[in-house]
């Protein structure tokens, strides 16, 4: 990964840009030529009852995001540092996404349409060849992972099994007969 030190988030100009410009982690580069962003409901095919909540029976899918991304060798980056250290600009950008793939830690992604945190690196495809010898272009898609909050509520302090029970005596009763069969006892004289 980049050799370069961590993003100081105390530096007044670093947080602005982190805040309001597109960025991946922190992470800037150089282009980002298009965007598609995913957001996908879930509906049951399952017949919802008249006056039932509605909202039981859809669910929203973990985000996506695509994104192409374009790193020249030419240019500075716009914080100081940032993909320095290897062979190339382009070439450090691209293992930079690499490492963001192989931590699996959720990043937070900011792009002009909204924020994305707790977002991992699906994929990563870039074409190498003739026109992107001086450069990188690479297609990096996302997908969210979803947090759930658990809360742990103590009900009671009491054990909830005793080691004793009162069961009293089993005694043999004797089992009712059938109507049917007292009125044939009658009828028969038994």
């Amino acid at each position: 990964m980049d050799n370069s030190p961590l993003l100081d988030l105390a530096d007044p100009g670093i947080v602005q840009l982190v805040y309001t410009k597109t960025n991946i982690g922190g992470w800037f580069f150089d282009a980002y030529l298009k965007m598609d962003h995913t957001s996908r409901l879930t509906i049951t095919d399952h017949p919802v009852q008249a006056g039932a909540a509605v909202s039981d029976h859809a669910f929203l899918q973990p985000r996506e995001l695509s994104m192409d991304v374009a790193m020249s060798n030419v240019n500075e980056s716009r914080v100081p540092g940032q993909f320095t250290g290897g062979y190339s600009r382009s070439v450090q950008a691209f293992n930079v996404l690499k490492k963001l793939q192989e931590l699996r830690v959720p990043i937070q992604i900011h792009t002009r349409l909204g924020l994305y945190p707790n977002m991992l690196v699906e994929v990563l495809s870039a074409p190498d060849d003739f026109t992107t010898l001086d450069g990188l272009q690479c297609t990096v898609t996302f997908r969210e992972i979803l947090v759930a909050q658990v809360t742990t509520i103590k009900i009671s302090s009491r054990p909830q099994v005793t080691d004793s029970s009162k069961r009293g005596s089993p005694e043999p009763v004797t089992p009712n007969q059938s109507i049917l069969k007292q009125v044939s006892g009658m009828l028969l004289g038994h």
